[in-house]
Parts: structure tokens; sequence; C-alpha cells
């Protein structure tokens, strides 16, 4: 089902097209790449997504019941609050709609943001702040996230960490757009769609990957592991020496894992490969 439909977009800054005649749709469960260099107009376009700015001709539909998390490349915002207290106020803001506050304790420890709760978000470093704002525009549960270069200032770890919590959204119905520079082969391989903003004009283009990144998981067996089940079974390529190795799609790493813990196996290690 389709969330929003872009139709014919098109915006001027100081008499200059940011972009024209832009045409593309989000669905539920897509994740949507646009690249493009600096004040290529990407920031622009999904300022506009997000009703921020105005576009000059075109329209953008909404499906009934959209709700908008978006993150933008540059928060203008001055935010004296603790780091803890901003977030959680931002959850209330969804009210029953919001993850539960136990999933946003999940997603702050997740992202290394723990240490920092009782900190002011004026005195969080470029990095930490970018992580504090993207936790925030996905507290409120939406089912459409807009993201403006989110992994900027980012080491790989909390990358990957943010694309786990973005396929997370997408597994459950959500859509997302992530813009930016450019993306390695990491972050395509969780795009569905790719587009290139350049020349005031978006243009679709094809993965710019031709290798399906998987990786190798690791658990120990334990007296109380319990029987794996058929879907989990497919994956395992070793199970000796109460050791049980599987090969699976990097994007579906972190339920696997979940899984398996479920069923009382320890993870042990985790290895990016190609095939």
């Amino acid at each position: 089902m389709n969330l929003l439909s872009v139709n014919d977009l098109s915006l001027q800054n100081e008499g200059y097209f940011a972009f024209k005649h832009v045409a593309f749709s989000l669905s539920q469960n897509e994740i949507i790449g646009i690249n493009g260099d600096n004040g290529s107009g990407k920031t622009q376009l999904l300022e506009a997504i997000a009703e921020n700015r105005t576009p000059d001709s075109g329209q953008i539909d909404y499906t009934p019941g959209v709700r908008i998390g978006y993150l933008p490349q540059v928060n203008p915002q001055i935010i004296d609050q603790t780091v803890g207290k901003y977030l959680e106020d931002m959850r209330k803001l969804s009210k029953k709609l919001a993850v539960r506050k136990e999933q946003l304790e999940g997603m702050i420890t997740f992202l290394g943001l723990s240490p920092y709760l009782n900190r002011s978000v004026q005195q969080l470093s470029l990095g930490v702040r970018r992580r504090v704002d993207f936790v925030a525009a996905v507290s409120g549960h939406p089912n459409v996230l807009l993201l403006d270069e989110p992994f900027a200032f980012q080491s790989n770890k909390s990358i990957m960490n943010m694309l786990n919590l973005i396929q997370d959204l997408k597994d459950n119905g959500s859509g997302i757009i992530i813009a930016g520079t450019r993306f390695d082969k990491n972050i395509n391989h969780y795009i569905d769609t790719g587009y290139l903003l350049k020349d005031n004009k978006l243009a679709k283009i094809q993965s710019t990957t031709n290798v399906e990144l998987k990786v190798l998981l690791v658990f120990s067996i334990h007296p109380n592991s319990s029987a794996i089940t058929q879907d989990i079974e497919k994956y395992i390529t070793v199970n000796k020496n109460n050791l049980i190795e599987m090969k699976l799609p990097l994007s579906i790493r972190q339920s696997m894992i979940k899984k398996m813990t479920r069923l009382n196996y320890q993870f042990e290690e985790a290895k990016n490969i190609e095939n």
C-alpha cells in the first residue's frame, strides 16, 4: 500500500530550482535512498514531504493515517533538557501510537546513548546529538520516516545499529526515505529503491552494488537450548562441537539473533561476508 505519492513537484529557491517535476511514491515495507551532491535539493525535497516547506507546484498525497517522523540535516532547536527528558517528552507526543517506554530505553542502550542521559542535549558532540535526534524521530513509531544525512559523524557500529532499527520499522509496515550524498555497500544493501537527484531532476537508479551482503553468525549450544525451528534450520551451515554457524542476509541479522536468544542459544560472534 502506498503511504505517500509525490506528483510533479517543483520548488524554487531565490529564483533557482531546487528540483522540478519530481514524481515517486513510498510504500509500506519500503526503504528509498536518495543520493545527490551537497546543494542538489535533497534537503528541500524532504522538507516539502515533511510539510515544512511549500512547493511551487505539484502536490503530495498522503494516505489517511500517515504519521511522519523527520530527522533534519541540521536540527535548529536549542534544547536545554537532558537527553533522557527530551527523548521521553518526544515519545509522549505520539501518545498511544508511540513506542513503549521500555522500547525507547532499549533503543537508547542499543545506540550507546545511556552514558548521556543526564547530560544536556546542547552539550553533546555532533555524532551523539545525531543519534539522539534519530531516536527522537523514531520514538513516535512513525509509519513514514524521513532521514536527512542520518549517518553523518557516526562510527560503522553506530551506522549498522541505526540500520537495524530502520529495518525493524520497515518490517513492521513503515516506509523510510534516506537522503545522503552517497551510500556505501552496507547501506545500499538495505535500500529497496534508489534515486539520484541531479540537475534539479530525480531519476531512478539501479542498485550501486551487485554483491549481496551476508553475515556469518555463531551461537553456542547449552543444555536448556530448544529445538531449532524449520525457518531457522535452512540457514545453518555448521552444527558441531556445541556450536552452530549460520549464513544469512545481513538485513535479518538482528531478528535472527533475537530468535536464537529466545531459544536459549548464546550469541558468540558475527562476521560480514560477501556472496
